[in-house]
């Protein structure tokens, strides 16, 4: 099961912990009936489509599917992974994360690998400074003027020229190679093996907590390509990670602002010259996850690229990433350098605190986009406006509504002569993609009746003490049998579980994205309403085993029934009349 060191931590910690608190404290919630709603973080839209039952525990949009338990909210929306997040839950609840964390199959090795990588990191540190072959590495360091202390602040160190040198000094067994090929640090191929970073300069990337879950390795020598990181692993998705965020953390909440650029080197030179509060790309556009981390921490972010081309390319992605998570109140802006420079190059000509005026007086992301789509139209023209306005449209539905959203509204109906009313009639008619993509509220009845009574099992679990045996269940044709038999078994095992708890229970199985499906549907029902819908299931499900079997009997030519048979035939329509009465009775007695 996920994540347990005794049987019930997590359900403990789920109890201890209210969904509408926690969602709340990052996405403001408004009371919608029995449930909370809000606009849903996951994707822009107009009118909320997200909502949160604290009954259920339980998050679903309506919009873009998104769904899950507290646990998975932290994951989708803070970047988590799944440790971090029961960790981040624990500590909310006041609850210590016990020692010696058993984790799913899908996490296995997750604390290895991060303890592989730390010693792996501290001896590539340690190679930079004893090995004789790195000089060349410690002269590119000393040419791009980084000192000895900001290359030990950043942990910098060297990969030897070696085809075997990592694999060699912690490949020692096949389980320990096999350590090596989850980490990205080798490369396993049918007839060899070998180390995928030689002769490089290295730069460690951690995660938000510090951890070294990566590595960026800057070619030395010889080679292709110039730049190389880790591939995506267990530990390390490099659209959710930002070089030097963890160290830039405290600078960034101090200046209210972070510099956003796009090699490594720079990060490491402008924290040398005082620029603390810098992060960058790890070889990859600016991506909706890295925006929405550096909005999450701070309200201004300004992002820095040279004035070539290709960087005007690079902001104008990082534009289509940002508008769908920006909000009224966030302050995002561009900076270009002069052409043929870069920010180590500028900050060691300009200093530190030239450097960090410059990137005060950043264009505006609005007067950006103007610019960039101005300069691709002739508005002097009538078919040059509408070509402007379509161009712009196309931009702006990316960002949510609000008053920056107005604003630039009005600007464009500025510039083009079009009323405002004509632009947004145009802007706010929703495509048939759109309105496809969408998903309407699902009522258990229309699922099927195994469908029906996994959905109420797993939305009102406590109804579990209605249900008597189901005697050969597991044999009924149903597409969904084996996760009812699954669903129910583990509530009857564990009776005191909730929706949230127990759609964690099935979490890293094959059921778990059925098990949130069934836990999305909607009924408008009072309890009395439910416990009879449930009890109605459960006699037709009876009737469909007997029937099933029977009819199975019967169905062979040569099979008639004996005595001894034909007396279970009738027992067991007997039991079904004596399993009503019970479940009548059941219900009045609770």
């Amino acid at each position: 099961m996920a994540g347990q060191i005794s049987k019930n931590f997590i359900q403990e910690l789920l109890s201890r912990i209210d969904i509408v608190d926690v969602i709340n404290s990052r996405v403001p919630l408004t009371p919608a009936g029995r449930e909370y709603k809000a606009c849903c973080p996951f994707h822009n839209e107009k009118t909320p489509s997200f909502y949160v039952s604290p009954v259920k525990q339980f998050y679903h949009c309506f919009g873009c599917g998104e769904s899950g338990t507290v646990i998975q909210f932290l994951m989708n929306y803070g970047n988590y992974q799944f440790l971090d997040a029961i960790e981040e839950l624990a500590s909310i609840a006041g609850l210590e994360v016990p020692k010696g964390y058993v984790q799913s199959h899908q996490q296995e090795g997750y604390t290895q690998l991060l303890e592989l990588m730390e010693k792996v990191n501290a001896e590539f540190q340690r190679q930079l400074y004893k090995n004789p072959e790195s000089a060349a590495a410690r002269e590119y360091l000393k040419e791009r003027g980084i000192t000895f202390e900001a290359a030990q602040e950043f942990g910098l160190g060297f990969a030897p020229n070696e085809w075997s040198f990592v694999k060699n000094n912690y490949g020692k067994t096949k389980n320990d190679l096999n350590m090596l090929e989850r980490a990205g640090l080798i490369v396993v191929k049918k007839d060899s093996v070998y180390d995928r970073f030689r002769g490089r300069l290295m730069f460690p990337i951690e995660d938000r907590r510090g951890r070294v879950i990566a590595f960026g390795g800057r070619v030395i020598s010889e080679g292709e390509p110039k730049y190389l990181n880790s591939p995506e692993t267990m530990l390390f998705k490099k659209s959710n990670e930002l070089f030097g965020f963890k160290k830039a953390l405290q600078a960034i909440k101090t200046e209210e602002k972070v510099l956003v650029v796009e090699g490594y080197t720079d990060v490491v030179v402008l924290a040398q010259y005082g620029v603390k509060n810098v992060v960058a790309t790890l070889g990859t556009a600016v991506t909706s996850s890295h925006v929405k981390q550096l909005l999450r921490t701070i309200h201004n972010v300004v992002f820095c690229f040279d004035g070539d081309e290709a960087g005007v390319r690079a902001a104008w992605r990082a534009v289509e990433s940002t508008l769908p998570v920006m909000e009224d109140g966030h302050l995002v802006s561009f900076v270009f350098l002069p052409e043929g420079e870069d920010p180590d190059s500028m900050v060691r000509r300009e200093g530190g605190e030239a450097y960090r005026e410059r990137m005060s007086n950043g264009e505006p992301i609005a007067e950006f986009i103007f610019r960039t789509l101005l300069e691709r139209s002739d508005i002097s023209r009538t078919d040059g406006r509408a070509r402007f306005a379509t161009e712009f449209g196309k931009v702006i539905s990316g960002l949510r509504p609000g008053m920056l959203r107005q604003m630039m509204l009005s600007d464009l109906a500025t510039r083009t002569g079009l009323s405002e009313s004509a632009i947004k009639s145009v802007l706010e008619t929703p495509s048939s993609e759109h309105s496809a993509s969408r998903s309407k509220p699902v009522a258990s009845k229309d699922f099927s009746l195994t469908g029906q009574f996994i959905s109420l099992l797993i939305q009102h679990p406590q109804f579990v003490k209605y249900v008597m045996e189901l005697k050969g269940i597991e044999k009924l044709r149903d597409s969904n049998i084996r996760l009812l038999v699954a669903v129910l078994k583990t509530v009857q095992n564990n009776p005191e579980l909730n929706t949230a708890s127990l759609i964690e229970k099935f979490r890293g199985t094959d059921y778990f994205a059925q098990i949130k499906l069934f836990a999305i549907s909607r009924d408008d029902f009072s309890e009395s309403e439910l416990e009879e819908k449930f009890e109605g299931i459960v006699m037709k499900l009876q009737e469909r085993i007997i029937k099933q079997e029977n009819k199975l009997k019967i169905s062979q030519s040569d099979y008639t029934f004996d005595d001894e048979e034909l007396q279970d035939f009738l027992q067991r329509l007997r039991e079904q009349d004596l399993l009503k009465k019970n479940v009548q009775e059941g219900r009045k007695i609770h």
